[in-house]
């Protein structure tokens, strides 16, 4: 079915003529005449009855004409809907977050980015960054913001951009002797018990990748996949843990936990907004990734 010769069918119906309905549609009238005709071939019944100068509907092209009119009406509709889509202003946006960057970052971002578009719809999915990348591959998110230990984006399958650097420090009780001292070497870690992340997090390979470049034994006591109860563990003087500074920077700011910088080989978490190499993004979620690249100060960590 052909929508112009819906349109020319539906225009001679309302003029009454095929000279005035070609002139509006800046057509012919063989052109418009011709459509018809091959609308009438399709329906296999006439659609005009072409009596003198007066052309009239038929019984068959008066039952026509209301689902014509709709057929049109959404036609428009549908045109409407894509210009507003196409318009930062609204639209939805599907964003998948790794655990630092959803309790630290994203709240204020999106308190930010709302005030500038209120009609856009946000939905956040929070899980730990392999499964946001996993998201991302199959695109059941629009864009993910992920911890990296590498300054650049990783794999092959994405695209996006590094907007952040997180200091990573060790975290210690009070009463540790460590929190004596302003800073640490990674050597006077080797026969502390360590309280690590599981080892398909981020952080985790992080650690391992230091203490084993740098070729330092190292003693890991619990292995636990929660940072709270981590955090509650290092207070009880339970062990050590490493933190990137943005995760724990409200309990040392408080004084419920030491920090401490590595002196001897400082190293970062790298927070990183990607998507799929072959995705368009649409006006609203490209508006959205380059609200996050450029609004480098939503977190209060370190900014690149």
């Amino acid at each position: 079915m052909d929508l112009y010769k819906l349109k020319s069918f539906y225009t001679v119906a309302k003029m009454g003529s095929f000279s005035r309905a070609a002139e509006a549609l800046y057509l012919t009238q063989p052109a418009v005449s011709t459509q018809i005709k091959d609308l009438e071939s399709e329906y296999k019944t006439k659609l005009f009855d072409r009596i003198g100068r007066n052309i009239r509907l038929t019984q068959s092209g008066e039952m026509l004409i209301p689902f014509v009119k709709n057929i049109l009406d959404l036609v428009d509709e549908s045109h409407l809907a894509v210009n507003v889509l196409k318009k930062a202003g609204e639209g939805s946006v599907k964003v998948g977050v790794s655990e630092l960057p959803g309790a630290r970052l994203i709240p204020d971002c999106l308190s930010r980015f709302l005030e500038q578009y209120p009609k856009v719809s946000i939905s956040v999915t929070a899980k730990k960054s392999a499964l946001i990348t996993d998201l991302v591959k199959t695109n059941k998110v629009d864009l993910g913001i992920v911890g990296n230990s590498l300054p650049e984006i990783s794999e092959n399958d994405f695209k996006g951009e590094t907007v952040h650097k997180d200091n990573i420090v060790v975290a210690v009780s009070n009463s540790h002797p460590l929190a004596q001292k302003n800073s640490v070497t990674v050597k006077e870690l080797s026969n502390l018990p360590l309280i690590v992340s599981l080892k398909n997090t981020v952080s985790r390979q992080a650690i391992d990748k230091l203490f084993h470049r740098l070729n330092i034994p190292y003693t890991i006591a619990y292995e636990i996949d929660n940072k709270s109860m981590i955090k509650t563990m290092i207070e009880k003087n339970l062990g050590i843990a490493f933190f990137s500074y943005l995760e724990i920077k409200k309990e040392a700011e408080s004084g419920w936990i030491k920090t401490l910088p590595i002196s001897d080989y400082p190293f970062y978490r790298y927070i990183q907004i990607i998507y799929h190499k072959n995705k368009e993004l649409s006006p609203s979620q490209k508006a959205f990734y380059d609200f996050f690249v450029e609004e480098k100060d939503c977190p209060d960590g370190q900014p690149l």
